[in-house]
């Protein structure tokens, strides 16, 4: 494929995700929950750095938390502690979603607002999250 066609196609795949998901969402106050398995996701979390909200799969950007599913009792502890962090966030009203891309998941990546401000940096200093991209192994279950 040519240089100029390959622009137009990455230009033609920008503007239809930007009509599919804005950049930025004034968020409706919404009752959040933590989803079940066998549900069909349309608002409730996943976990401490994953949520639908209205259908759209999102993962937030520049944190990662511990998998539910974890390796240890340890991670398994602070995902839960994670999730329940998010779902209470989300909870005191989600004011603010600024959307920036898709991750190789096909995730939509957000950045979230509630009443207290951002989710990210939050999670982080009460140290349910650490820093995404990171460097070495997730430090969970210890080296």
């Amino acid at each position: 494929m040519s240089r100029g066609r390959l622009k137009l196609t990455a230009l033609a795949a920008t503007l239809v995700l930007g009509a599919v998901i804005p950049s930025e969402v004034f968020a409706q106050n919404l009752t959040w929950r933590a989803c079940q398995p066998d549900e069909r996701r349309v608002t409730c979390v996943v976990d401490g750095d994953t949520l639908w909200y209205q259908g759209t799969k999102i993962r937030l950007i520049g944190i990662d938390t511990p998998e539910v599913e974890g390796r240890c009792a340890a991670e398994q502890q602070i995902a839960a502690q994670a999730t329940q962090y998010l779902t209470t966030s989300l909870n005191t009203g989600l004011r603010k979603i600024a959307f920036d891309g898709e991750d190789r998941y096909g995730r939509a990546l957000a950045r979230l607002w509630v009443t207290e401000g951002e989710v990210g940096p939050a999670m982080l200093a009460a140290g349910l999250a650490e820093p995404f991209p990171r460097r070495g192994p997730p430090p969970w279950c210890g080296s």
